[in-house]
């Protein structure tokens, strides 16, 4: 007996160290194998009183977009201009970014020639008035003086008895009448001369004054000065036929967005289809609105590239616009993109666990009288956590949502 133990232990002495770890390896081995046998087991001993959930399919909304390219412009923006035959400016009211009412003055003309005609006009106007005034109490005063004639003339009768000696003293009367008609109708045509001079000055005082009330420059809308012209001072004169721009007012009333859409987005893209916004600027953040106005006239620009044996055509572009529920964060000269909803439809939905996708094919799990089947289907767009199915299911069918693989078709399914 002693000989055996020492001979084991002889042995056990003997035996190489790389042997021991290889036991030891196999024995690590073995007591993996056990604990992954065992919860296999475990878990397929469950499978049968596992409790699946099943769902109708339900009818959800899904759009398809189109995603453009567009920027942030001002809505409305009026240019000033320099008017050479006004003359030289004679001061600049506002500065560049002041805020601006409509009708408040931007800057004027120095106008002073204007001014001494205006001066000319109306002394001119006065004058006429004061004469056509003396011409209408002249005209007066010889009516009188004809009525008063009138009525000291001795009237002729037919009495043979009257032996009285008219014939002088009558003649006498009326020619002294027909003398003061004549300049009575001298008079009146003196006074209508100088009733249309009248006129005359007080139109040509009338046009002076708008011409020197047009001498301030007021500004047609409300808004902020933008791209004053600092070349354009107190004393500056432009010369005949020069547009120089003096400065722009941008208008208050909220952005829009402009953009070009070649022929293909067109097609797809009209007045009135709502639209999301998304800006590289301004990160995590969204707008809404619709698009205003997509034009029907193209413009072209030549191709971007020439190849060689190949007829290069101008590419045809056409201009949109598109309005924004709210311009919060948005500010002109912004780039964007803009996802146009260019359809909208109504499909049964599935959520995105209840499909199994096997090689090429999808699936769902459906439960049939009671026993777990699988049914393929057709999918469709994803809506966040919901898939439309195309084809493969009706709304009273009854769809497992996270299906395992450990559940095997056919199951028997014993449902509460």
């Amino acid at each position: 007996m002693e000989t055996a133990k020492r001979i084991g232990t002889e042995n056990e002495q003997t035996r190489p160290p790389r042997q021991k770890k290889l036991i030891f390896l196999g024995i690590l081995v073995l007591i993996l194998i056990l604990v992954m046998v065992s919860l296999a087991i475990i878990e397929f001993n469950k499978r049968d009183v596992k409790k699946l959930v099943f769902i109708h399919p339900t009818e959800k909304t899904f759009i398809k977009t189109k995603t453009v390219s567009a920027r942030v412009v001002q809505s409305d923006t009026e240019t000033i201009y320099v008017n050479a035959s006004k003359g030289s400016i004679k001061e600049i009211f506002v500065k560049e970014g002041e805020r601006v009412a409509k009708g408040q003055q931007l800057f004027s003309y120095e106008g002073s020639a204007l001014k001494a005609e205006l001066g000319q006009a109306e002394v001119n106007k006065q004058l006429a008035e004061t004469s056509a005034q003396q011409l209408k109490e002249q005209i007066a005063s010889l009516e009188t003086d004809i009525l008063e004639a009138e009525s000291t003339t001795i009237p002729v009768t037919s009495d043979p008895t009257n032996l009285t000696d008219v014939g002088d003293s009558g003649s006498i009367a009326d020619q002294s009448i027909l003398s003061l008609n004549a300049e009575l109708n001298t008079v009146k045509a003196d006074a209508h001369a100088a009733e249309l001079k009248v006129e005359k000055y007080t139109l040509e005082a009338e046009k002076l004054k708008a011409e020197l009330d047009s001498l301030i420059v007021s500004s047609n809308t409300a808004g902020v000065i933008v791209n004053l012209n600092k070349n354009v001072g107190q004393g500056f004169q432009a010369k005949d036929n020069q547009q120089l721009a003096i400065m722009k007012i941008a208008s208050n009333a909220p952005v829009k967005i402009e953009g070009k859409l070649t022929e293909a987005e067109k097609a797809k893209i009209t007045q009135g289809q709502p639209i999301t916004v998304t800006s590289n600027v301004v990160a995590n953040k969204k707008w809404s609105g619709k698009i205003t106005e997509v034009s029907d006239y193209p413009t072209y620009k030549g191709p971007v590239k020439k190849e060689k044996d190949l007829q290069n055509e101008p590419v045809p572009s056409y201009s949109f616009e598109a309005s924004l529920d709210s311009q919060k964060g948005l500010y002109p000269g912004y780039s964007t993109s803009l996802d146009v909803v260019v359809q909208s439809k109504p499909f049964l939905a599935v959520p995105e666990t209840s499909i199994i996708g096997i090689g090429k094919s999808t699936y769902v799990m459906v439960q049939k009288k009671g026993i777990l089947q699988k049914q393929k289907v057709e999918t469709g767009q994803k809506r966040g956590q919901w898939v439309a199915i195309l084809k493969g299911l009706k709304g009273e069918d009854k769809v497992g949502v996270n299906p395992s693989w450990i559940v095997h078709l056919g199951t028997l399914i014993h449902l509460n």
